[in-house]
């Protein structure tokens, strides 16, 4: 029986308990794409899945905020979220399934993993740039999208997707106005769902299924970058009018900029008897590894170039072969994976004092020790 202020289930082990089904969602969809999308049990189950691990996200945040965060938690929830966003999207970006472009998808990632190596810059000279509310929801945004698009080719032009669209539109209004009247609260989140979903009712009800399918994924990918644009537009500006550009900030930035896409062509151009897990798990791996890089650059600890440049580079030099020898496209997939998975290891342990707390709870228990009388020590 947990003590008395305690919870039952901490905000970390959801964020662990999100992570564990993310390889099903992918595989659901797969399984679902040689009997096409209308009505397809194994694509409904993908959406539920779906659904109910981007939910937990509300669950592990409620209770970070209730009970209190943590630097694992703080370090883990953000690479979930990113995670669970590449195991929903790669999928329907491989041309066996085709929902979306695979290009679509690499400029999204491109722009998580340039404006990651952009904040560890960032934190290692200590510049601070207050979080946009729009990149606060992105995420959010990016969840959604894929939720909605999925719904299309799903379920078809019939009128229950109708009413859904048109629920969801009129929903988060009436809650914002009843926030208002109890509360005198104004919640700007309700304004921020009800007006992303009003244009792809619009969309529907006037143009056909491919082409608001189509405007959904330009409209993610649009957020995705406008989200980051303060990171670029402000922060670069701040960077380079510092003078202290280093390499190890270069390979950063150059490994995030050639990764995403060389990912995505290695996911639609080499053979289809090349296994596609090593795209999911190098990008899983890299996007986990960024957030960690961050968490790091603010402690002053950043890996160094010739490391960090080792991992990347080595990965995107290995995907290029696969490109070019598509013979040995697998062997080259499963050598790129091998690389990351060592690599970003081996990041994990150097930090691993850092985001499992040890150093802060031995300060805490050095200055309580250095705080305590002599007569209570002996």
């Amino acid at each position: 029986m947990t003590s008395p202020g305690k919870p039952w289930i901490t905000a970390n082990q959801v964020t662990l308990a999100r992570l564990i089904p993310m390889p099903l969602l992918s595989w659901l969809i797969y399984r679902g794409a040689s009997e096409g999308f209308r009505n397809n049990p194994y694509m409904w189950s993908a959406l539920i899945a779906g659904t109910l691990i981007g939910c937990t996200d509300w669950v592990d945040g409620m209770l970070a905020r209730k009970y209190g965060p943590t630097v694992l938690g703080g370090l883990l929830d953000p690479i979930a979220d990113k995670v669970f966003i590449a195991f929903a999207y790669v999928p329907f970006a491989d041309d066996t399934v085709g929902l979306v472009p695979a290009w679509a998808c690499a400029l999204m990632f491109t722009r998580e993993l340039f404006i990651t190596a952009l904040r560890s810059a960032y934190e290692q000279r200590n510049l601070s740039l207050k979080t946009s509310y729009l990149a606060k929801v992105k995420t959010w945004t990016q969840m959604q999208g894929i939720g909605v698009m999925l719904l299309f080719p799903l379920v078809g032009p019939v009128a229950g997707l109708t009413w859904f669209l048109a629920i969801s539109t009129a929903l988060p209004l009436v809650v914002m106005a009843v926030i208002w009247i109890v509360k005198k609260k104004f919640f700007k989140g309700g304004l921020v769902m009800s007006g992303s979903v009003a244009p792809i009712l619009a969309l529907h009800l006037f143009t056909d299924e491919a082409l608001t399918v189509k405007w959904i994924l330009l409209a993610v990918v649009g957020i995705t970058w406008i989200s980051g644009l303060d990171y670029i537009a402000v922060g670069w500006k701040q960077l380079r009018g510092r003078g202290d550009f280093s390499k190890a900030d270069g390979v950063r930035l150059i490994g995030a900029l050639a990764l995403p896409g060389l990912l995505f062509a290695n996911l639609v151009v080499v053979p289809k008897w090349v296994p596609a897990w090593p795209v999911f798990a190098i990008l899983s791996l890299e996007l986990a590894v960024g957030g960690l890089d961050n968490l790091m650059s603010h402690h002053k600890r950043a890996t160094k170039a010739l490391a960090w440049g080792g991992r990347v580079l080595g990965v995107c030099v290995l995907l290029t072969g696969g490109l070019f020898l598509m013979d040995y496209a697998d062997l080259f997939l499963y050598g790129a994976f091998a690389v990351s998975l060592i690599g970003v290891s081996a990041e994990f342990w150097r930090g691993r004092d850092y985001f499992l707390d040890k150093r802060i709870r031995d300060r805490a228990l050095r200055e309580a020790a250095v705080h305590t009388p002599e007569s209570q020590l002996t």
